[in-house]
């Protein structure tokens, strides 16, 4: 049996079959099939024929991963509107409750503050929370207060004029900016906050007694 696959075997590379489609023809290891035909040699026509397949195959595959990842990256596309469209703020409640839900996680609660403070360093998270802030807080224009805070004090007038058009808030209501440079952040390789984080800061007891009193609400069983 051993010696009918050999000699099926020389056959076949002769007539300039590769390793892998006599494999499929012969239930044998690749291992007897190296030896058996590790001292046959091909003409320059079968030579050619294999490196041909091999060189088809190799563009088959590169064509099918290319497909594949069009399909994927298309998949991902309609995914994403679709998600992005379904959440989109509809009306003043859905803002309302997004907003609150937000400064419970990020905003200032402290009474010794007596000051509504929200940080964060995402530019569309700060315009949410101005919307909030001017839509359903129906804060006065000339009450808030910005303070940036940074690692690298080269950039302060960039990024405060930055600040200034995501929230639409003048220059002249920025405070005195902060420049820290923690002994962690020495060690990172490049800038993870490469805008600084913002704070929005409305002095208003009354407003951060309404905005507690949101968060009680909305975490009541």
């Amino acid at each position: 049996m051993k010696r009918i696959q050999k000699d099926r075997a020389i056959f076949l590379r002769g007539q300039g079959l590769s390793y892998n489609e006599i494999l499929k023809k012969l239930l044998v290891s690749k291992g007897s099939l190296s030896y058996w035909l590790r001292d046959i040699e091909l003409e320059p026509i079968h030579l050619k024929q294999i490196k041909d397949k091999i060189q088809g195959n190799k563009d088959r595959f590169l064509e099918y991963n290319i497909c594949r990842s069009n399909r994927i990256r298309k998949e991902k596309e309609l995914l994403y509107n679709s998600s992005s469209e379904e959440i989109a703020i509809r009306n003043e409640r859905e803002l309302k409750l997004i907003g609150i839900a937000l400064y419970w996680a990020e905003g200032y609660k402290a009474n010794s503050w007596r000051t509504a403070s929200f940080v964060n360093s995402d530019p569309r998270m700060i315009a949410l929370m101005m919307r909030w802030f001017r839509d359903i807080c129906r804060v006065n224009e000339e009450k808030f207060r910005l303070k940036l805070q940074i690692h690298d004090k080269k950039n302060i007038k960039k990024l405060q004029k930055f600040w200034s058009s995501v929230t639409e808030i003048p220059l002249s209501q920025f405070t005195k900016s902060t420049v820290k440079i923690s002994k962690s952040s020495k060690l990172k390789r490049g800038n993870t906050l490469p805008y600084g984080t913002i704070q929005i800061r409305v002095s208003d007891i009354k407003l951060l007694t309404k905005i507690k009193g949101w968060i009680d609400g909305l975490g009541a069983p």
